[in-house]
């Protein structure tokens, strides 16, 4: 119990995001992981949700959102919050940018907080 009160005090800040792949289950879970990952390592808390890149304009529609990442590329129709590609997340290259785009994410969420 210590160790959870511990952990959430060291949480800063919080975003959420939606992970899409063609299907909304394969790739987006792995995406899923790897993120949760390195948010932790930034000490960001993440709320992510998985889905499918037909849904993600729908999705984020209602303006909860704070970024996509998408593994079937980034040109979604009617998504108005920056888009990421899921795949340096599979493949490992590039992933260190991702998390960099992330960080800008966040860090202009709280900008004069």
């Amino acid at each position: 119990m210590f160790n959870k009160a511990k952990k959430e005090k060291e949480v800063f800040k919080e975003i959420r995001g939606l992970v899409v792949c063609a299907d909304g289950v394969a790739t987006s879970t792995i995406v899923l992981v790897a993120l949760r990952e390195g948010l932790e390592d930034m000490r960001v808390e993440a709320d992510l949700q998985q889905g499918r890149v037909l849904d993600a304009g729908r999705t984020t529609k209602d303006g909860n959102f704070d970024f996509v990442i998408s593994t079937a590329g980034t040109a979604l129709e009617d998504v108005n919050i920056p888009i990421i590609s899921g795949v340096p997340l599979l493949t490992g290259i590039g992933k260190d940018q991702v998390f960099e785009q992330i960080k800008e994410i966040v860090n202009k969420k709280y900008a004069g907080r």
